[in-house]
């Protein structure tokens, strides 16, 4: 007779907790990478990570971190040692253009122009820069009544083709009187709904202001008027309305310099407001809005010796309290020159800067991150050429990305 088998070892006893409580442990994973690496420690751990009510949960705790940043069509990911670098390596040659699943022709080709919460925003005509010219109003009023619009999930190669603003809608907008258009990626009507998504086309006018809307719940157009500077003499340049979009504390923001003032629109109420900005801002001024702690709104804002542009800059941090922008500290940034604020996404200030080698023989181009909560400043990735504008990429490896669409 066989002798039995001998009785396999107990199990570790972190293997019979309870999925409840493995949960509230891995909500405890203060990155992206450390869930990762919990999701590859063994089977039963990454059937719980990779589940998408766990991972929305788990992406409202902790937002996906900034992984880096788009020089037109080319990725730039967050290079070692930045705290990022390890989300962004998932990334490598990955395909954001989504071009290898959205209907295409000789005839129509998609660029994208926005990315928010795991969604790609892309058009099938893009615009050159705006320049005012009456070419150029003419192109962006066909712009907004023939392109194209989809909403992908590029992680999961879903998408989304939006149906055309409908005539009553584009007969808000005089053709005239069109000075800009922004179309951009918003989050949905309902919180609770992880596909809900909008998309918003802001239109400025020469006299007043429509928000066309379009919502993945009803897969409607709709429109919303404000008239900030309709009591003002119409504007004659795009330069004069608002620009520099950014999105704090479930709030869009724009820079509004003719009367020296911040422009919200609260995505829950679809209510427009407006705060001062500090005197001292001109038309000039380079500085991004950031969240704050308790709800508050946080400014960062170069400042520079204006006598000479090549003495190192700082940023000046400041907090809107009882509607007064109160300077809380000063950032230092030595040996960075030539610094353009480059936007803010996944917790991070991005910088571009000229600065000089540790080894000081050498002068390139760099990418720089500051925490909007610590402040601190590292260097984020380095550049063989100079970019002055880019769009920022935040978001979990694939692998910890639940659907968006």
């Amino acid at each position: 007779m066989a002798p039995p088998h001998p009785a396999p070892p107990p199990e570790t006893p972190i293997f019979r907790t309870p999925d409840e409580l493995l949960h509230d442990i891995f909500f405890r994973l203060p990155t992206a990478a450390d869930l990762a690496r919990a999701s590859a420690a063994c089977p039963s751990f990454r059937r719980l990570i990779t589940d998408h009510a766990f991972l929305r949960r788990y992406r409202a705790l902790h937002p996906p971190p900034l992984v880096g940043a788009f020089d037109d069509s080319a990725f730039i990911p967050a290079q070692p040692p930045h705290p990022s670098a390890v989300a962004a390596r998932a990334f490598a040659g990955f395909d954001f253009s989504c071009s290898s699943f959205l209907p295409s022709t000789a005839s129509l080709t998609w660029s994208a122009i926005d990315f928010l919460d795991g969604r790609a925003l892309l058009d099938s005509a893009p615009v050159p820069r705006e320049r005012g010219s009456s070419h150029l109003r003419g192109l962006q009023y066909r712009y907004l009544s023939a392109r194209d619009l989809a909403v992908c999930d590029p992680v999961h190669r879903r998408y989304i083709l939006l149906p055309a603003v409908p005539g009553h809608l584009k007969a808000l907008v005089s053709e005239p009187d069109l000075l800009h258009l922004e179309t951009f990626l918003a989050p949905g009507d309902d919180e609770e709904d992880p596909l809900s998504f909008r998309v918003m086309c802001l239109v400025q006018c020469r006299t007043n202001m429509v928000l066309l809307v379009f919502s993945s719940l009803d897969g409607q157009w709709h429109s919303l008027a404000f008239d900030l500077w309709s009591a003002q003499a119409p504007l004659e340049d795009p330069r004069d309305g608002l620009s520099d979009r950014q999105f704090v504390h479930g709030c869009f923001c724009w820079h509004f310099p003719l009367l020296n003032k911040l422009v919200l629109l609260d995505t829950r109420t679809m209510e427009f407001s407006a705060v001062n900005l500090p005197p001292e801002l001109g038309w000039s001024s380079d500085f991004v809005i950031v969240e704050a702690a308790e709800g508050m709104l946080g400014m960062l804002a170069e400042v520079y010796d204006k006598d000479n542009i090549y003495d190192p800059c700082w940023l000046n941090y400041s907090i809107l309290r009882n509607n007064q922008w109160h300077l809380e500290k000063v950032i230092p940034l030595p040996g960075l020159h030539h610094v353009v604020l480059l936007g803010v996404g996944g917790g991070y200030l991005l910088i571009g800067a000229m600065y000089i080698t540790s080894s000081g023989e050498e002068v390139k181009f760099g990418l720089f991150s500051v925490d909007v909560k610590t402040l601190q400043v590292e260097l984020f990735a380095q550049r063989s050429k100079v970019i002055f504008s880019g769009r920022l990429y935040a978001g979990f490896p694939p692998s910890l990305c639940a659907p968006t669409i």
